[in-house]
């Protein structure tokens, strides 16, 4: 996955539990996530995956990265729209326009291009992107099309998570 994430991987294997136990600001996995989104410029940020074993893996991490911007005194909305429709798209856009046009940021969680139609227009609308890639469930193929989808510049990396400690 490198070679599609200019970021590069934030690996997720080791300290995955922490992760997912909540955002904690002394906690080096946390930090070194926040710090390499900050690297950047955006108001707003797809986060795209998916996982079968855990299906609410990617939004709680984008609630664990709320938490962490609300320590750092920040605020940071986050929009699940992982089953949005297209009937509801423009409402989603309009709500992000919201809150970017305000300075405040926000992470809309979605699920990988091959699992539901409106990723693509809706990670093509916000500033950036992130991938979460599930070991042992991402697909190359889904990450690859993703990815390629949305457009490779838009990507600020990708997150490994290991999907194996289950629920």
């Amino acid at each position: 996955m490198e070679a599609h994430a200019p970021m590069g991987d934030l690996d997720g294997g080791e300290g995955m539990p922490s992760l997912m136990a909540g955002s904690n600001t002394l906690d080096p996995v946390w930090q070194r996530l926040w710090l390499r989104c900050q690297q950047h410029d955006w108001q707003s940020l797809a986060f795209i995956g998916s996982s079968k074993r855990d299906p609410d893996g990617v939004l709680e991490i984008a609630h664990g990265m709320a938490r962490l911007a609300s320590e750092l005194g920040q605020e940071l909305t986050v929009f699940d729209a992982r089953n949005l429709g297209l009937k509801d798209m423009g409402r989603m856009l309009a709500q992000i326009q919201s809150i970017t046009s305000r300075g405040k940021r926000c992470i809309v969680v979605l699920r990988l291009v091959t699992e539901n139609a409106t990723t693509v227009p809706m990670a093509q609308n916000v500033d950036a992107a992130l991938l979460g890639v599930f070991i042992g469930e991402t697909s190359v193929v889904a990450a690859g099309r993703t990815i390629d989808e949305v457009g490779r510049a838009k990507f600020l990396g990708s997150v490994v998570l290991n999907a194996s400690f289950g629920k």
